[in-house]
């Protein structure tokens, strides 16, 4: 957005550009601005931090779709949550991976028994030492050990848990993905309202300012008394019909643009300007409606969060089961304990665990059966969301190619509403046509527009919603 500051001798006109939250002299003001005393400079920063905070909450440029997407997902609380999920599934992936790697613990404290720990000896070759208490350790001692232990085999338990995270992870991933592309087409079908009701505006005020006219044309031909009252009064029913349209038409942008800045994070009654949609965007899909919906079935985030979680509780069940299975461990570690009875109080060890869980009374066949089940249940709404995927593809696809059929018409409607008005006005004129007819073909004219306008805008926001559906959005 380029404007015009009055500077001394106009030294720098049109010379400040403000580029989204960047400011910078065109290459050829430079060496003027350079060659400028201090007090000039001064007087020119001070002058635009003055305008800068006249424009500061506006926005000085027209915003692109590209870039209200950026804005929308930079600050969204949803994606936000959507995004720390994802995080902490990756934490868990570490977290079930840890569980191959060695377990160092460190252990101490303070021992106290209420008597000295002895033993009676029972020796019959000494009948003299029968029944005396031999002490064997202290009732106060301290104790400490370092222990290392390491899983060896556990029959796939831990491998089955890490799947069942990454699978977790991996669902993450898929939500945040679709929770972005619910924003995109979100903020687009916001982004095309705005644009549509300012062409509705734009429409309706036309059509208000051709009713007006003929209003007063129809005034002075009844003051000259070539027309009746009726003709008067008739167009100006329309045209307060016409103002009423008017009044409609400027509260839905209203609507529009405070919908549109509540994505944006700005105040609702700030001021939107946004980029028409290039026709480059709206070129048509050559692609066949079968491609779309295996496109779909490929891509779409939804379908890869049920099957990623569909595989965490086929993964999960698996680890459940495997606790039926041994669990083989090393450990080993250092340890002292104070114990004035002992020759050697501290000392290194090692050793092999097993475990084998023979029986629990049909614990972990049940949490495995209900994870199992589980699982399941994910299949079958996998296969409604892909059904339901399909009708959407396809209703997508029709909407497309309905509005690109119509925006070959709307033109030609366009053209052929002005040229009837343009008659009809001058066989009014000439006293061959009724007032009615003028009437009706402004109405037709106003139709006509709207027609263009709102296949133009149904065009995109099919196409959008074609690759919203297909998950290329």
């Amino acid at each position: 957005m380029d404007f015009t500051l009055n500077y001394p001798d106009n030294v720098v006109k049109n010379s400040h550009r403000h580029v989204g939250e960047k400011c910078y002299l065109r290459p050829e003001i430079r060496s003027k601005y350079n060659k400028m005393t201090l007090s000039s400079k001064r007087l020119i920063w001070i002058k635009l931090f003055g305008l800068s905070l006249l424009m500061s909450g506006m926005p000085c440029f027209a915003e692109t779709l590209e870039q209200a997407w950026s804005v929308a997902l930079s600050r969204d609380h949803t994606l936000a949550a959507s995004q720390y999920k994802e995080e902490a599934a990756q934490h868990q992936v570490a977290a079930a991976q840890a569980n191959y790697l060695p377990h160092v613990s460190l252990e101490t404290g303070h021992l106290r028994t209420q008597y000295e720990p002895a033993a009676k000896l029972s020796i019959p070759g000494l009948p003299m030492l029968q029944g005396v208490a031999l002490p064997f350790a202290q009732d106060s001692a301290y104790y400490g050990g370092v222990t290392v232990s390491a899983p060896l085999f556990t029959s796939g338990k831990i491998s089955s848990g890490v799947a069942a995270a990454q699978a977790i992870a991996d669902a993450s991933q898929a939500h945040a993905s679709m929770t972005r592309s619910d924003i995109k087409l979100a903020v687009a079908q916001s982004y095309i309202a705005v644009l549509r009701a300012q062409h509705a505006v734009q429409v309706t005020d036309s059509y208000i300012n051709a009713v007006s006219r003929h209003a007063t044309d129809v005034q002075e031909l009844f003051v000259q008394g070539y027309v009746a009252k009726h003709d008067v009064l008739a167009t100006q029913v329309a045209l307060a019909n016409a103002q009423q349209l008017g009044l409609q038409a400027n509260n839905a942008l209203e609507l529009a643009r405070a919908a549109y800045n509540r994505w944006m994070g700005r105040p609702y009654q700030q001021g939107v300007e946004l980029q028409e949609m290039s026709e480059a965007s709206m070129q048509e899909s050559d692609k066949t409606l079968s491609t779309l919906l295996d496109a779909a079935h490929a891509q779409r985030p939804e379908l890869k969060e049920l099957l990623k979680q569909s595989e965490a509780y086929q993964q999960q069940a698996s680890s459940v089961k495997a606790g039926h299975l041994p669990q083989i461990g090393i450990s080993g570690g250092y340890g002292k304990l104070e114990n004035k009875y002992l020759a050697e109080d501290k000392g290194w060890w090692v050793g092999v665990v097993m475990k084998w869980n023979l029986f629990d009374a049909g614990l972990v066949r049940h949490q495995a059966s209900e994870l199992a089940a589980n699982a399941k249940a994910i299949d079958e709404v996998a296969q409604d969301t892909r059904e339901r995927i399909g009708l959407q593809v396809r209703q997508s696809w029709l909407s497309h190619q309905e509005a690109t059929a119509r925006m070959r018409l709307v033109d030609k409607a366009v053209e052929q509403a002005e040229e009837s008005l343009s008659l009809a006005r001058e066989r009014y004129r000439s006293g061959l046509a009724p007032n009615s007819e003028v009437l009706d073909a402004e109405a037709s004219r106003l139709q006509a527009y709207s027609n263009r306008d709102n296949a133009r805008y149904d065009r995109e926001l099919s196409r959008l919603q074609l690759q919203y559906a297909t998950g290329a959005l």
